[in-house]
């Protein structure tokens, strides 16, 4: 079912700090009254708002580094930093086994000239400029002659790649007023401090903003300039770069991957309009629910926004009080834009911005209101994702093979090199890009070997690492006997759909191992109601139904939530929820297949396996879901409760709206830890975690928080098991092609990357688990917090892999571990549609799937 919550990464932040106060919008105070900060001034600005500090700067925090982020950048402390989190016992992180390849990444070396260190100085003024006047001071400093293009100020803290021979100097304001600046030198950065990464980043953002005519949203680079408009889906392509500069055990390198900014051409207003006309009722709950959560852009400054919320008594008629006296938004937009607002009677937006204080570095929050006439809709919907065409139109320019993928990095940097601002500016730093990107040494696993009834072993597809066929013509490991009892509801008009999936399943269960039979009971009910599906279910579930089937004519949420809410915590029982025009003639025998294969797991079966040679080990995998329409995240913890990966145990916990660290793990680990016991007549020897959804930002609180709940939970034993405990992140930046004669490939399933790109810092290595038909294959990144066993990296890399094989909805690989898919389907299943806690008589099923 569709999903209305927001991804986690990019989308999930707030909207960026506004520049000199709303960035293009109203920033607010209380909705419906009191008084309102000025919106911005116009242009591309980036200064920021003023803030309440004394006049001199708080010395404290001359020893550190004070480089503000750009204007629109949410700053969360230097993200640049990799702090020790290598486990100690660990001495060498790499592996061994499998076959060489040779590879390139899209990374260049960033070499510093003659390692030279670069110098911080504390700038006073005499007489004192205020140190919320950051333009003013920025100004001033940018007249002293040795300093023009050849220093980072913020305000308070400069940086210069040369120590000065001079430390007073004396300028001039526009008035005439002459101001003495001095300058104390308080530490050299040295190339290999966290703190010269930072520099080396603000000077990259430099020549992207200033000499390559990208402009930033968020921290990547765009150029709506040379935006692909396809004008049969309302979008548009804007064409860009991510890129960041990080300290790896190769060095400082230059990390770049293409990026592609969707933007719609509709605006957010005709987006509501379109809502209204779809004449549900509720329609300002319904407006509330489909924006909420949803980033929005300003084309006039290319700023975005997330919509927190749709104010109602509110619009562009109503005024706001500037610094200059009180004006309309209509008045406003004109002025500032020369935006003419057509609609004068449309809902304002809100968008609540976190906002840093220069001088004191304190957070607060600031509300801006927007106009939704000249916001537009970013991303794509639900709607256009499940739309094959428009996912085969946008792949045309999104999806880039390899090779391609390496010639438009080539370009970045011939863009870099061309441009003499740009070189200049990078001499005159110390810095120089390689010509050419990075080159390192991969190996490939071994493909795996598919597990089938009695243990017989089906090698997989070496190319694709799938294993369709296999699953279609062998038996299953362990089927359940359905027969005849499952219970199917659909609407009176849908009875033959209901045949057709009997005759089906009779069809494809038994060439599976799995004994249905055609003449389970269908409950035809008058209307596609939620009500009349519930009650159908809870009139005719018996002591004998052991799963309830439910077809529908379309996916609606509601429907869709209200029949798993019943069935997962009112009436707990295994159900599955299938669209009719699924079962069309050309589509229903592999429909089928499938939903019967998920039929079993569901209840209790066994579909495949893999071989992993170690007795006595829980897999865990951990995930949390936030959903932009609640105030609560759910956690989601699944554990395997056997040898071979085929029976688990799960929990769901609760916590506060974003937050991603779970602070109930203690409870889920000792529960599963006993039903483990339970089944195994014994505790786990090993306990292997990967937790999946975790930030760089966020290691320090899993480390301390996460993983010592978990320790806690395991030291109750009579025998603490050896544990593991791993981050899994699939959102990176890291991208890998692999050298064929005069050819450039996507490194195949089983490809594993732990050298140059990995840190000092870190137990961390890269698996490339998957296949894909189109574009470049995004590897996964594995960084280990906790080894405390006597398993070599050896062996972690190969049980990733392993387990990528053992997710029963998918014939196939996945890019993570299958604990940790099954704790996302857990959490989203939760989160998105029960709002509530399941049933514990369903903690033993696959019934999320």
């Amino acid at each position: 079912m569709a999903s209305r919550g927001r991804a986690r990464g990019r989308a999930g932040r707030g909207a960026p700090a506004p520049g000199g106060g709303s960035n293009g919008g109203a920033a607010a105070g209380p909705v419906g009254g009191g008084a309102t900060a000025a919106p911005a001034p116009r242009g591309r600005g980036r200064g920021r708002g003023a803030a309440a500090v004394s006049d001199t700067p708080p010395t404290e925090q001359l020893a550190g580094m004070n480089i503000q982020a750009p204007a629109g950048v949410r700053e969360r402390g230097n993200r640049f930093a990799t702090p020790l989190f290598r486990p100690e016992n660990v001495k060498d992180t790499r592996g061994n086994t499998g076959q060489k390849i040779d590879l390139l990444t899209n990374y260049f070396e960033i070499n510093v000239r003659d390692n030279k260190p670069l110098y911080q100085y504390h700038v006073d003024f005499n007489p004192v400029v205020k140190a919320d006047s950051v333009k003013l001071r920025k100004a001033l400093v940018h007249r002293i002659e040795c300093l023009r293009n050849r220093h980072l100020f913020d305000g308070m803290i400069l940086y210069c790649p040369d120590r000065l021979n001079e430390t007073e100097f004396v300028v001039q304001k526009k008035e005439g007023d002459r101001v003495t600046i001095s300058m104390k030198l308080t530490q050299e950065v040295t190339t290999s401090s966290d703190q010269f990464i930072q520099l080396v980043n603000i000077i990259f953002n430099q020549i992207a903003d200033r000499h390559m005519g990208l402009d930033r949203i968020r921290r990547d680079y765009f150029n709506p300039g040379k935006a692909v408009v396809i004008s049969q889906h309302k979008v548009e392509l804007w064409p860009g770069y991510e890129f960041s500069i990080r300290k790896y055990s190769h060095g400082v390198l230059l990390g770049l991957d293409v990026k592609h900014k969707i933007v719609r051409t509709d605006t957010v207003l005709s987006a509501m309009n379109q809502m209204v006309s779809s004449g549900r009722g509720g329609q300002q709950e319904n407006i509330r629910r489909e924006l909420m959560g949803a980033i929005v852009i300003t084309k006039y400054n290319n700023k975005t926004y997330r919509i927190d919320d749709v104010i109602f008594n509110l619009s562009p008629k109503d005024v706001v009080q500037l610094r200059s006296g009180p004006i309309s938004y209509v008045d406003y937009y004109k002025n500032n834009y020369n935006l003419t607002i057509r609609d004068l009677n449309q809902p304002l937006l809100l968008s609540i911005v976190k906002t840093k204080d220069p001088g004191t570095g304190e957070r607060t929050e600031k509300q801006i209101h927007l106009v939704p006439e000249v916001c537009y809709m970013t991303g794509l919907t639900d709607a256009m994702r499940s739309n094959f065409r428009v996912m085969q139109d946008l792949a045309q320019y999104t999806k880039q093979d390899p090779e391609k993928k390496k010639r438009t990095l080539e370009e970045f940097r011939q863009t870099v090199e061309s441009s003499t601002e740009a070189r200049d500016l990078l001499q005159s730093w110390g810095l120089e890009v390689s010509p050419a990107i990075l080159e390192l040494d991969g190996r490939k696993l071994k493909p795996e070997q598919i597990l089938m009834k009695n243990g017989q072993p089906f090698p997989c597809d070496a190319r694709k690492e799938s294993f369709d066929n296999i699953t279609r013509k062998n038996f299953v490991i362990q089927s359940v006997d359905i027969n005849n009892d499952y219970l199917i509801i659909c609407t009176s008009r849908d009875v033959t759909h209901s045949n057709t999936f009997k005759d089906t399943c009779a069809k494809v269960g038994p060439a599976c191992g799995i004994n249905i039979q055609a003449n389970g009971k269908v409950v035809s009910i008058n209307s596609d109601r939620a009500n009349d599906f519930i009650e159908a279910i809870r009139s005719n579930v018996t002591s004998n139904t052991k799963i309830v089937i439910c077809l529908v004519p379309n996916d609606r949420k509601d429907r869709y939530d209200a029949i798993k809410k019943h069935c997962c915590i009112e009436q707990p029982i295994p159900s599955q929820v299938l669209v009719t025009k699924n079962l069309q003639p050309k589509k229903a025998m592999s429909v089928v297949t499938k939903v019967v294969l998920q039929m079993n797991a569901k209840l209790g079966g066994e579909l495949w396996s893999i071989n992993i040679p170690m007795q006595g080990v829980m897999f865990v995998g951990i995930d949390t879901y936030h959903d932009s329409g609640s105030n609560k995240s759910v956690g989601g913890f699944v554990a395997s409760m056997n040898n071979a990966c085929t029976r688990y145990f799960s929990k769901t916990t609760w916590q506060e709206s974003k937050q991603e660290l779970i602070s109930q793990l203690q409870t889920c680990t000792r529960e599963a830890l006993q039903q483990y016991r339970k089944l195994n007549n014994a505790f786990p020897q090993r306990v292997i975690i990967f937790r999946d959804g975790v930030g760089d930002g966020q290691l320090l609180a899993v480390k301390e928080i996460e993983l010592e709940s978990i320790k806690k939970a395991l030291h109750e034993l009579p025998q603490m098991p050896n544990l593991v405990f791993t981050v899994v992140t699939k959102r990176i930046q890291q991208r890998f092609f692999q050298k064929q004669g005069n050819r450039l490939n996507n490194p195949g399933p089983g490809s594993i990357v732990d050298t140059k790109v990995t840190s000092d810092a870190l137990f961390d290595f890269y698996l490339v688990p998957q296949s894909v038909g189109q574009g470049t294959v995004t590897p996964t990144h594995y960084n280990v917090l906790a080894f405390e066993t006597n398993l070599q990296p050896d062996h972690l890399q190969q049980i990733a892999f392993k387990l990528c094989h053992v997710y029963f909805n998918w014939t196939g690989t996945i890019r993570v571990p299958a604990v940790c898919q099954y704790a996302h389907k857990l959490a989203f299943l939760v989160g998105n549609h029960l709002n509530k806690d399941p049933s514990p008589q369903l903690a033993n099923y696959l019934y999320y799937l």
